[in-house]
């Protein structure tokens, strides 16, 4: 009986949306008024206004005549829906794949209903003139830039694949890389015939992934292609599983992106190392080379420091080694301030994390520990509030955290001293005939502890050889992170993941993320020659207090804002649903437009649309003196074919239909008879407008 119920109102729900949503969609598809079906956009507009004066009525006359019968079971059957969809799928799906292809299609219905409601929440459909404006200006512009960009097929509940995707490939930075790394992989096989030599290619998932990229980056024209990841996944040898395809966990959109990442790193190792003539293994993980030297002390990677050498912000972008002051890794070194610390940047994802943790009571660190990252986690704080700034975020992820009862090598050392030195004393009044002995003994333990204190770091090995377990004194330590060399792309994952205490589960929170579409991360950033090795002073030197302040006069804006640390938003990923159900969809920039991606529907959006969007997951920032969104030329799509694209017609019929970047002769504005929205008569402009004003 409970499946008979789900599967009405299920069905009920899924009747009313589908109708309504079939004529609310065609006036969000800005190719609606264009010359070749002006006359059916027209019967469209009757059509709609037909259902528009009938739903009117409806609702009319429930307000008149006082009977909210149809609204209460409205409102309660989408409440009972919300409260056993995440019972249902979970208990039976994975017995019964009815139950996954029945949650991919209200997935998919929802996302079609949610895209026309931000749409029209966002566009301002108040303003006729800006209606107008958005769906013929900003359409003839993206047509002559290339036209729509490509969209990916969705083989199961693989949508947290595809955003990714997408977002990679709104990244010139990323682009760039893929395309000089397989070029030089593949020097030697340049003039082997086509299968053989993808036969014989040494970095197959970087291959596809850049063959993919690039199709979805084609100008495809007045409608999008939708291309599919079979050659991509069937190369990636630690990709999603089937289990992962099956389950809408919500971590599985950086889970993805952090996989992929791992793979085109390990591709691009390999590939260095057969060049400089290194045995690689056939299934390639880690070479012995490399295993080695991950195992090794930092001290035994110090180089000696000369010209050249890339060292703080000097060339930021730019990948390979990176250097940073050996004496802020290892003080306890010879020599160390004439050395340096080596690092490598493999993608431009990659950047350079610094953490101090230290003792606020003498504040000794025992080094800057520098750790190569691919992303910046953030996490959203669990309380009331219903919006936070992404800037907010970060001031919480640099904020000092406090770490009580931990030994501290020096001060442990210390204390150990006092007490000996309160026992010497007595030894020296004692009249025992062993007095002598013990204050001999005493006072060579309190020199080696002396020598031992004098060293700028108090290494383990030190401190377990002269402390005692019943003179240990407890410390409190101070942890704290910054980027000491920040990436060419920043991706940032917002963890919506929060426990509630009322419950004991683990929930998302659905709170607003604010964000910028330029943001600045100077204040998140210190240099090397920027930080402070003494763990009771501020981080950075910069935010040191100076003598002005402490006489309480106003001192100069030292956090003044860096251009190089300037970036530029590229894609967004959002997520739908609860912790363990929902979709993904992505907001790209491609070609100077801002496109609104969900699997294979892709649609042109705004940048007010993307500020305003809900449920923000991933962020991709790009360094803006890098970043080339300039103007491309105006250019007409060539379409040509493909044997892994699925086409995107009113069919849904599975094609082999592709784009390719035209040819320098090929660019071209679009001729005469390629006209815009705007050459719709004045009649159909009003229809146009009259249907909207009655939404």
């Amino acid at each position: 009986m409970t499946t008979g119920l789900h599967l009405t109102l299920i069905t009920t729900i899924t009747s009313y949306f589908l109708f309504t949503e079939s004529s609310v969609a065609e006036f969000n598809r800005p190719e609606t008024f264009t010359p070749d079906n002006l006359e059916d956009s027209k019967e469209n507009l009757k059509g709609f206004s037909l259902l528009n004066q009938v739903t009117s009525k409806v609702f009319h006359g429930s307000t008149k005549s006082g009977n909210w019968t149809f609204i209460v079971s409205g409102v309660a059957t989408f409440l009972f829906l919300a409260a056993t969809t995440d019972w249902l799928l979970s208990s039976r799906g994975k017995k019964r794949p009815f139950y996954q292809q029945l949650h991919s299609f209200m997935t998919r219905l929802g996302e079609r209903f949610s895209s026309a409601l931000s749409l029209y929440s966002t566009s301002g459909f108040n303003s006729d003139s800006h209606l107008l404006k958005f769906h013929s200006d900003d359409y003839k512009k993206a047509l002559k830039l290339g036209g729509y960009p490509g969209g990916l097929a969705n083989d199961g509940n693989t949508c947290f694949m595809n955003s990714v995707l997408e977002s990679l490939a709104s990244s010139h930075e990323i682009v760039d890389f893929l395309t000089q790394f397989t070029d030089n992989s593949d020097d030697n096989e340049s003039q082997k015939s086509g299968f053989f030599r993808k036969k014989q290619l040494k970095a197959p998932f970087s291959d596809a992934l850049l063959e993919l990229l690039n199709k979805l980056n084609g100008r495809h024209g007045r409608r999008t292609h939708t291309y599919k990841t079979k050659r991509l996944l069937s190369s990636m040898k630690d990709g999603p599983t089937k289990s992962m395809f099956l389950g809408y966990n919500q971590e599985d959109a950086q889970e993805f992106y952090q996989s992929l990442m791992r793979q085109v790193e390990k591709e691009f190792k390999k590939v260095e190392m057969q060049k400089e003539g290194l045995l690689v293994d056939e299934d390639f993980d880690k070479s012995e080379a490399e295993k080695r030297s991950q195992s090794q002390m930092p001290r035994e990677s110090f180089e000696d420091k000369a010209a050249g050498m890339t060292m703080g912000l000097e060339d930021l972008g730019c990948l390979g080694k990176v250097y940073v002051p050996a004496v802020q890794v290892d003080p306890d070194v010879a020599g160390v301030e004439s050395k340096v610390y080596p690092l490598k940047f493999v993608t431009p994802v990659d950047g350079l994390i610094c953490e101090r943790i230290g003792c606020t009571n003498c504040g000794e660190t025992g080094g800057i520990r520098y750790t190569v990252t691919s992303g910046l986690g953030l996490t959203l704080p669990y309380n009331s509030d219903t919006a936070y700034r992404l800037e907010d975020l970060m001031d919480e992820w640099k904020k000092p955290e406090t770490i009580d009862g931990v030994e501290c090598n020096r001060c442990g050392l210390k204390n150990m001293k006092s007490g000996l030195e309160q026992k010497l004393a007595e030894f020296r009044q004692s009249t025992d005939s062993t007095a002598g002995r013990l204050v001999e003994l005493t006072e060579k333990r309190i020199s080696e502890i002396d020598e031992t204190l004098s060293k700028p770091i108090i290494n383990d090995d030190d401190y377990n050889r002269l402390h005692t377990k019943n003179m240990e004194k407890k410390s409190t330590k101070i942890k704290q992170a910054y980027y000491s060399r920040p990436p060419a792309v920043l991706c940032i994952h917002v963890n919506r993941s929060v426990f509630d205490p009322r419950t004991y589960t683990v929930r998302k929170n659905n709170a607003k993320l604010i964000f910028p579409i330029h943001l600045n991360i100077t204040d998140y950033v210190a240099t090397p020659d920027d930080i402070n090795m003494d763990a009771r002073m501020p981080f950075r030197k910069r935010d040191t207090p100076s003598e002005e302040e402490d006489n309480g006069k106003e001192a100069e804006n030292s956090s003044a804002h860096d251009p190089r640390l300037e970036y530029t938003l590229k894609s967004v990923i959002s997520h739908f649903g609860t912790h363990n159900y929902g979709h993904y969809i992505a907001f790209r920039r491609c070609r100077q437009m801002w496109w609104r991606i969900s699997d294979e529907i892709v649609r042109l959006s705004s940048e007010k649309e993307v500020l305003a969007s809900q449920g923000t997951f991933m962020l991709f920032y790009e360094l803006t003196s890098r970043s080339k969104d300039e103007e491309p030329e105006e250019v007409v799509a060539d379409e040509t074919c493909s044997d892994d694209t699925a086409s995107n017609d009113s069919s849904s019929s599975v094609g082999s239909c592709s784009s390719s970047i035209p040819s320098e002769e090929e660019d071209r504005l679009p001729s005469s008879t390629e006209t815009s929205p705007d050459s719709m008569d004045e009649e159909a402009q009003k229809q146009f407008i009259n249907a909207q004003a009655n939404l």
